[in-house]
């Protein structure tokens, strides 16, 4: 049994240790048969990883076969030559400016030029990086492999910040544009990254930089597979069982295909266009050493650009459109309108649910051109998503959305549309000023996102025979409800006459009783034989809020 270890460590490491390792050598061996002065990029969530890929393919080069023993690679006829390797961790190069990136470029190239021995003359990074590959080129009598890892670190720290980061994809252009110049030293280079923020910029760089990131054939390049998990797990799967039935933490009942389809529920369903969905290695890990089902990777931590993005646009974040994306579009992120389904799909926290073709009119002909749908991947990312875009969004108060996460399922349940009136008007007052826009799909997705991060299962924008409801709400005992959400343009702060705004915010709360019953939102609920409740929410200036239960 192979042994499992939460700490980031080397393939070398992973390997003489005897620790969990999924044998990604094959699409490695793949990637070489591209031949010399071949250029990669591939992009990846954080934590899926993109670094031990990297760190395998130094080891691969530095031609220590005993390493790669009873791995795919060994088995290829691969030679295992020696080549000099240079790699760089951009994200040890964060900086806050153009020439603050520039001078860590220039030291990590020195260091790499002090350990080989190598002297240079000039003093820009484009010309100190030529020199450095030829130098190697010389010493070594062998082309120089180029790796690159979270080669967008630098510009997602400042992506807020348009001039700083069109700066720093300057640089990195000029970085890039430096290994097609000196390409002839080079047996191969490979970045990595999460995002495609810079990839305008490598563009232009050696030969075009193949991208991996959605090849069907390298859809499985990290994370693992169904078939790798039973491989690797699979002797674990009656001891994990039997801790979980002890723990309560699954259905008595519960027998191994159950733990396993729980298991591909919560951490299985990334699609880079493979034929098999990829889990999240990071949380399979972390499930089988604690024996828990939890939200392992959402709680590790988020890129900071996307935080920062949240924050700007949330409303498009919490509620992005996930239909009809040409490829392109996901691709790419332009600085100057970074879209929220490329990052939020480049960050894990979406998916690509499915392509599908639609007829477009090009040059006066019509052609079928592929779209993507996304989707949410996973229980554990639906989870830890919301509460996570809702707490960078709105910035409630954390003590104060605990105690609101606690008390909201209460008021539900009990249908205590006083203690519910109050729980919402203390959050939209728990609302930062300037979060707030004065329009009912402003508040209504406050609301649902605030339900959602509560813990409480919501389906937005559910169909009956008469139109959509505004979200329904899944509670235990079988209990579903119907939510409409109103908003009242007539302050009473603001209003001359006040009798006439009390009665403008009465109206808005009948009218959303009304198109409860009268579009009867509760049908497919009903039919299905729930318990349904109708729940009609008025909102009025930034934080009064009336709300009233009904039988629909």
């Amino acid at each position: 049994m192979q042994n499992i270890k939460l700490s980031d460590m080397t393939f070398r490491e992973i390997r003489q240790g005897n620790f969990i390792y999924a044998d990604k050598t094959k699409y490695i061996n793949d990637i070489l048969q591209e031949g010399p002065n071949s250029c990669f990029f591939l992009s990846r969530p954080r934590r899926f990883g993109k670094t031990l890929l990297l760190n395998t393919i130094e080891e691969l080069f530095k031609g220590d076969r005993e390493l790669f023993r009873g791995l795919l690679i060994d088995q290829s006829g691969y030679k295992f030559e020696r080549h000099p390797v240079l790699h760089f961790n951009m994200a040890y190069s964060e900086a806050s400016s153009k020439d603050e990136l520039i001078t860590r470029i220039k030291n990590n190239l020195r260091l790499e030029a002090s350990i080989e021995g190598v002297t240079f003359i000039a003093d820009s990074y484009g010309e100190m990086l030529g020199e450095l590959l030829k130098g190697l080129y010389e010493k070594h009598g062998a082309t120089v492999v180029v790796l690159v890892d979270e080669y967008d670190a630098p510009l997602a720290e400042n992506i807020m910040e348009r001039d700083i980061a069109k700066g720093i994809r300057k640089v990195l252009h000029d970085f890039y544009r430096s290994l097609k110049v000196n390409i002839r030293y080079v047996r191969m280079a490979f970045v990595t990254g999460i995002t495609r923020f810079a990839m305008t910029a490598l563009d232009s760089g050696p030969n075009n930089f193949i991208d991996i990131s959605l090849l069907p054939e390298f859809s499985g390049i990290c994370g693992f597979t169904i078939k790798e998990m039973n491989e690797l797990f699979g002797n674990r799967y009656d001891e994990t069982l039997q801790v979980l039935i002890a723990e309560s933490r699954i259905d008595q009942n519960a027998d191994t295909e159950a733990m396993i389809n729980k298991i591909l529920k919560y951490y299985d369903g990334y699609n880079w266009l493979g034929t098999d969905h990829i889990l999240n290695p990071y949380s399979l890990l972390n499930f089988f050493k604690s024996c828990k089902f939890d939200t392992y990777w959402p709680l590790s931590g988020q890129p900071s650009h996307l935080s920062a993005l949240v924050r700007k646009h949330p409303l498009e974040f919490i509620q992005p459109k996930l239909e009809g994306y040409a490829p392109k579009e996901t691709s790419k992120a332009e600085l100057r309108r970074v879209k929220p389904i490329p990052v939020l799909f480049h960050s894990g926290y979406l998916t690509i649910e499915k392509p599908f073709y639609k007829d477009v009119l090009i040059n006066n002909e019509i052609v079928k051109v592929e779209y993507y749908t996304f989707k949410i991947p996973n229980t554990e990312v639906a989870m830890g998503f919301e509460i996570t875009l809702f707490l960078d969004a709105f910035d409630p108060d954390d003590d104060f959305f605990s105690e609101f996460s606690e008390r909201l399922p209460v008021a539900l349940l009990k249908k205590d549309s006083v203690e519910m009136a109050n729980l919402l008007h203390d959050l939209l007052s728990a609302i930062s000023f300037e979060q707030h826009e004065p329009t009912e799909k402003h508040y209504h997705a406050v609301l649902q996102s605030a339900i959602i991060a509560a813990g409480i299962e919501v389906l937005g924008q559910t169909s009956a025979s008469q139109g959509k409801s505004d979200m329904a709400i899944f509670l235990p005992k079988k209990i579903r409800a119907v939510i409409e959400v109103k908003y009242c343009k007539t302050s009473k702060d603001d209003a001359v006459d006040t009798g006439q705004a009390e009665k403008d915010f009465t109206t808005a709360l009948d009218t959303a009783v009304d198109q409860i019953r009268s579009k009867d939102y509760a049908a497919p609920f009903r039919a299905a034989g729930k318990k349904i409740m109708g729940i009609a929410i008025a909102v009025r200036g930034r934080d009064e809020v009336a709300v009233r239960f009904i039988e629909p």
